[in-house]
């Protein structure tokens, strides 16, 4: 994949300091201009929520457009009077694989997370210092694909599928399986929230578990077909169980393949119009789908976008959007947005969202 990582170093002196940066694509005004605009969001937020974070930001105005994911950590410094500061592990793709990092933040964070705890231990910023060659070794080899196997062991031991869409799937019987609230489902996966999927018949949730992969074609969803195990429902995208767990899980939305209903989530207005068009039209299903979810990532790219410019800057910029598109949609566009930028996500809810803070419990 056309890929470039960076790490950069913010400090209150020189503001933003690329260290190191592959050099596939990218020039070095455009690896200052990426740690420059990566330093925007930092101001909102007190030093200790900049350590272990991370979000996903859009540089549109590239000579290549692309979309990073940021990891935020603090390291150490050569300054007595500040013995810290904040540093980032910045992963680029095209801006036309949005749904791509969207979708790999998991893997991402995981292994940003292990070249952190290395870089926290080898590298004390200061003046001229560069990384050693294990540790650019490291970020030139940091790439994560379609068929990523690197980290799925760590992130989960029970039966997951990652590297591919799975055979059986099929948008006819998930919906044959679900009398009402169906627009709860497909909310939920746009918004990046688990879903689990329970009953008497291992087959039943199987099939229902690989249906739901089809509900984003461009993306494949972390799934776990059955276990028995409790696990976090944040190390995956769709989780069958038994039921006798699903007291375990009271806030996830949860699939009843016998009693063909949705418990939990939330309605969602957008989810509706598209499920209500792909009823209207089956054989554009794929199309309609795949249209649906790249105009929520535009939408929440947008957004996200908004929060790197100066505060005063910011209300013409959020009444562009709104001009532009349709409340349903950025309602989960502002969604999405949060789950993935936990460094704007107040403010998202509070200056975009019409319904101010009646979600951020559920994040």
């Amino acid at each position: 994949m056309d890929r470039e990582v960076l790490f950069c170093v913010f400090t209150k002196l020189k503001q933003a300091v690329p260290i190191f940066y592959t050099k596939h694509d990218l020039s070095d005004s455009e690896a200052a201009q990426v740690a420059l605009k990566s330093t925007m969001p930092l101001s909102m937020m007190t030093s200790s929520e900049l350590d272990n974070t991370e979000a996903i930001l859009p540089f549109p105005s590239l000579t290549k457009k692309r979309i990073g994911f940021i990891y935020l950590f603090q390291i150490r410094q050569d300054d007595p009077s500040t013995p810290q500061c904040v540093s980032a592990l910045i992963y680029l793709v095209p801006d036309e694989k949005q749904a791509f990092l969207y979708s790999k933040v998991p893997f991402l964070k995981h292994t940003a997370d292990d070249i952190a705890s290395k870089i926290k231990q080898q590298f004390t910023y200061g003046e001229g210092k560069v990384l050693s060659n294990e540790l650019q070794d490291l970020l030139n080899h940091w790439e994560v694909t379609e068929k990523d196997t690197t980290t799925q062991v760590q992130i989960i031991e029970k039966r997951v599928t990652y590297s591919e869409k799975t055979e059986g799937g099929n948008l006819d019987f998930l919906f044959s399986q679900i009398k009402k609230n169906d627009d709860r489902i497909l909310g939920a996966i746009y918004r990046g929230n688990p879903v689990m999927v329970t009953g008497e018949s291992q087959v039943l949730i199987d099939l229902i578990v690989h249906s739901l992969d089809l509900l984003i074609p461009q993306i494949v969803l972390r799934k776990v077909s059955y276990t028995e195990d409790v696990i976090d429902p944040k190390q995956a995208d769709v989780i069958g169980i038994p039921k006798n767990l699903t007291k375990r899980y009271p806030q996830e939305l949860l699939i009843d393949s016998n009693k063909k209903q949705v418990k939990n989530g939330h309605s969602c207005n957008y989810s509706k119009e598209i499920l209500k068009q792909i009823k209207q039209s089956p054989n554009r299903a794929e199309v309609i789908l795949d249209r649906a979810y790249i105009q929520i990532l535009e939408v929440a790219n947008q957004l996200i976008d908004v929060f790197t410019y100066p505060e005063e800057e910011r209300e013409p910029l959020i009444a562009e959007v709104r001009k532009q598109y349709d409340e349903d949609l950025i309602e989960v566009a502002v969604d999405l947005s949060a789950k993935r930028n936990p460094l704007i996500r107040e403010l998202l809810f509070k200056q975009v969202s019409s319904r101010f803070m009646d979600w951020i419990d559920g994040f």
